[in-house]
């Protein structure tokens, strides 16, 4: 094929699927290429001129590397593995059909987490959009809430980088724990609000319900110090794309809090029944959209953090944050090792 300035690193990649691997074995500066998952999110946007300037060479340097490693036999034409999306996609959908209606919910549930265990989780997102714009709402694709949950804690915590209690990550991480531990109990706490009869039966658990909102209104401080710390550092590397799924999904969790927090205001302006109807979806919402978002940070963004960043970046990442401050940590996931 014929290289240009402006050809597409993916166009390259399906004619010479290993050309990423190449590169990086003969340049140390490119990394970040050995993560697929920032490939598969970069290299339809980003061009050869640009991926030359990231490794420190002129367009033609470059073009001239992969010339000779075409060669030389070292870069390979091929097709690249491919998963069928529309095979994924359809087996999804029945799968989900059958959870709605109640049909053999233990063994669907048992292949629907197979399913999406075998899947790339970009490809599971890719799929969710789909069947969005075929008409499945949020809270149909949330059935399987549960389901998604289980798997991706299981996920999260087998693939952790451990670092010390004084890395700036080891606090981010904790962050997602003791979010994740106010959804689940404000979504626990709904699900108890559905056995009592009105709001004043229900009084106790709304007020736990309201320290719970509290609690999740404070832990925006972390939105607040990756928002100024590490994402910056991120983007001065030239990774632009996962910061800014991070900053785009940021915003519309806290926009779901900030509904939540008006529903909660405004009791009872609205029939007890329609206001747990409506919580109960919102929360759902949240443990889903959040559960994701940090699998997407843990395996993504902070493992790319610690390939690219420096020892003084993390010392600088430190101190802004120090400046910022912290929210309190429940003694549950301090507990948590």
């Amino acid at each position: 094929m014929e290289l240009k300035k402006t050809t597409k690193l993916a166009e390259v990649i399906d004619n010479y699927p290993n050309v990423t691997e190449y590169l990086f074995s003969i340049n140390p500066r490119y990394k970040l290429l050995k993560n697929p998952v920032i490939v598969e999110l970069m290299s339809k946007k980003i061009d050869l001129e640009h991926v030359a300037e990231r490794g420190g060479w002129t367009f033609e340097e470059l073009s001239s590397k992969i010339v000779d490693g075409i060669k030389a036999g070292k870069i390979k034409s091929g097709e690249l593995p491919t998963t069928n999306t529309k095979e994924i996609k359809e087996r999804m959908k029945t799968l989900l059909k059958m959870l709605y209606e109640g049909k053999d919910v233990e063994n669907v549930k048992k292949e629907f987490k197979e399913l999406i265990s075998k899947a790339d989780p970009i490809l599971i997102a890719v799929v969710e959009g789909e069947l969005t714009k075929e008409g499945y709402t949020v809270e149909d694709l949330m059935k399987a809430c549960d389901v998604h949950l289980e798997l991706f804690k299981d996920q999260i915590s087998s693939s952790r980088r451990r670092v010390s209690k004084d890395h700036p990550l080891w606090r981010f991480i904790k962050d997602h724990d003791a979010m994740m531990f106010w959804i689940e109990q404000g979504r626990d706490l709904v699900h108890e609000m559905k056995k009592r009869k009105d709001y004043d039966d229900a009084s106790d658990l709304i007020k736990e319900l309201k320290l719970t909102m509290e609690h999740l209104k404070e832990s925006e401080n972390h939105d607040v110090r990756q928002e100024n710390t590490l994402f910056p550092v991120v983007e001065k590397y030239g990774v632009e794309e996962p910061p800014s799924i991070m900053w785009e999904e940021h915003y519309n969790m806290k926009n779901k809090r900030a509904q939540i927090e008006k529903l909660i205001e405004g009791i009872p302006s609205r029939p007890y029944n329609e206001f747990i109807d409506i919580m109960e979806g919102n929360f759902i919402y949240l443990v889903e959209t959040f559960s994701q978002h940090t699998k997407k940070e843990q395996e993504i963004l902070y493992n790319v953090a610690l390939d690219l960043l420096s020892d003084q970046d993390w010392k600088d990442i430190k101190k802004e944050s120090d400046e910022i401050g912290y929210f309190e940590l429940p003694k549950e996931v301090l507990d948590y090792e």
